[in-house]
């Protein structure tokens, strides 16, 4: 464990919600308007090839235009980086199709207050996009948050100077297993990591369509996504495993049932194979950065 950072007490007015954007939908608009009913300032980080086209933004919304895909954990630096420029203590990271929900900044902001000056990563519980049914069942008896291994990207509430400080978000990841990634080296600099235990989010998880041993498996992403998973997850393993041993059996079975799911479930079986070997292939050799070609 390595010495604590303190931080300082967040308030609602000082916090800043960042959305990254790729291709976003033509109801992000609406999401976007939920989102400013409760925060004050909002950054975009726009990883769209030639841009999203986004019109008649009010002045509390920045644009970051990266006309590429940088991948996920360079727009979230960017995000940070520009917050903390404008004077932000605190951020908020959302994916563009998650759907805020009311009381969300309250809570994560009571939650955190409460824990300073020692870090905290606040997690939003949230329901699965056109569902009632709460994503996670929080322990018997707490009241507020409770304490998590890792969470997802979207509705995490955290100290932008914090994220900074430990070396940011990993952009050789790309995609996947960035927020995992971060969230246990978070810890092992003293960060908290905690989960609301009201849902506060409607969020989409990706093409996720089964469970096993209690794993969501995410079905019928493509095979570069396939690559990134398989890759990124080992990449992980490799460095937090023996920090965090329950974690790491968890995700060892999470890859089996993804394997699994690839040999008899999905379509396109044999890019998706190649693509998902691959990745384990890179992740133990220790390859990263941006996939160029399957």
């Amino acid at each position: 464990m390595k010495k604590k950072i303190k931080v300082s007490t967040p308030t609602s007015s000082g916090a800043c919600a960042i959305v990254v954007l790729f291709h976003p939908d033509a109801a992000f608009g609406c999401r976007l308007q939920k989102i400013l009913t409760q925060f004050s300032s909002v950054i975009l980080v726009d990883n769209t090839p030639k841009g999203a086209a986004l019109t008649n933004l009010p002045s509390s919304v920045k644009v970051l235009r990266n006309d590429r895909n940088l991948g996920i954990a360079a727009a979230l630096n960017q995000g940070v980086d520009l917050a903390i420029e404008k004077g932000h203590e605190w951020v908020a990271t959302f994916d563009q199709d998650s759907e805020i929900l009311p009381g969300y900044l309250e809570d994560v902001v009571s939650i955190s207050a409460r824990r300073t000056p020692t870090p905290v990563l606040v997690g939003c519980n949230y329901l699965h996009d056109g569902d009632t049914k709460v994503a996670h069942r929080a322990p018997h008896q707490v009241t507020d948050a409770w304490v998590r291994q890792t969470l997802i990207t979207s509705g995490t509430f955290m100290p932008a100077c914090f994220a900074r400080e430990i070396g940011g978000f990993r952009e050789d990841y790309f995609i996947d297993s960035v927020d995992h990634e971060f969230c246990l080296r978070a810890h092992r600099h003293g960060a908290e990591i905690l989960m609301t235990v009201q849902p506060f989010m409607r969020h989409r998880m990706g093409n996720a369509g089964t469970s096993l041993f209690g794993l969501t498996l995410s079905l019928q992403h493509q095979a570069t996504r396939r690559y990134y998973l398989a890759r990124n997850t080992i990449l992980t393993l490799r460095q937090h495993g023996t920090t965090y041993p329950f974690w790491a059996a968890r995700q060892i079975f999470r890859l089996i049932g993804e394997g699994f799911a690839i040999a008899f479930i999905e379509s396109d079986k044999a890019p998706k194979i190649c693509a998902f070997t691959r990745g384990l292939w890179h992740g133990l050799i220790g390859r990263s950065g941006p996939l160029e070609r399957i």
